[in-house]
């Protein structure tokens, strides 16, 4: 997902450098810092952690670890 987000606001600098307007070149330019924005505010993020695996009663019932 980072990648892609860098990889569009890449393009939109790309574009900009093409432009043959203040109006479009502007306009890139903006586009490509929101896609920057995303970018890092997504590295940012924490990412959940899974929780751990637990016993069902009955999986410990079965194993013998639950009288």
């Amino acid at each position: 997902m980072l990648e892609e987000f860098r990889r569009r606001a890449d393009e939109c600098r790309r574009l900009a450098a093409a432009a043959r307007n203040a109006n479009d070149k502007a306009f890139w330019m903006n586009l490509a810092e929101r896609w920057q924005a995303l970018e890092t505010a997504t590295a940012e993020r924490p990412r959940p952690q899974k929780p751990a695996k637990t016993r069902r009663h009955s999986e410990l019932s079965a194993a013998g670890d639950f009288d």
